[in-house]
């Protein structure tokens, strides 16, 4: 199955395409680079070092300044269960805050999966992200779920 995606590299760069070969646990994955138009091109290999976020989504030309209202014609991304799930904000070395629940974030490991529950205009595009551990400047578990505080990135567990 194709995965539309949008992948930030460290080097600041964003590229949007489709893979079917994502894994985070393999050094590197494949990337058709979409067009502006959303016309496939380039099949270019991605290493996963060079990677700070992947961002799966479902529209390419979803307008991500547009605040959209609940009214609005668009059907919310349905939310993960949460059974299992830890509740987490994300703050990102480019600034970017990102809430959302994880099955598996734990600081020492190379990167982790958030399916994100807000803000809700970023929810209705964004089915999940993948941020690497060089992505993350900041992990906060939410007051009222779990422990609260903050979760260095760079520890492992206590």
């Amino acid at each position: 199955m194709q995965t539309r995606m949008i992948v930030l590299l460290t080097d600041g760069s964003r590229l949007k395409g489709t893979s079917r070969d994502f894994n985070p646990s393999r050094p590197q994955f494949h990337l058709r680079v979409a067009g502006p138009d959303g016309e496939t091109g380039e099949r270019r290999e991605i290493a996963l070092k060079s990677v700070h976020a992947v961002f799966f989504v479902r529209d390419f030309a979803f307008d991500r300044e547009k605040r959209y209202e609940p009214e609005d014609d668009l059907v919310p991304v349905a939310t993960p269960p949460a059974a299992g799930a830890r509740a987490l904000r994300v703050t990102t070395v480019w600034g970017e805050t990102l809430e959302g629940l994880t099955y598996g974030y734990q600081p020492h490991r190379p990167g982790f999966f958030l399916f994100p529950t807000q803000p809700p205009q970023r929810t209705l595009n964004l089915e999940r992200a993948y941020l690497t551990s060089q992505a993350v400047a900041r992990v906060e578990i939410p007051s009222g779920v779990g422990s609260p505080g903050d979760v260095d990135p760079g520890s492992g567990p206590s």
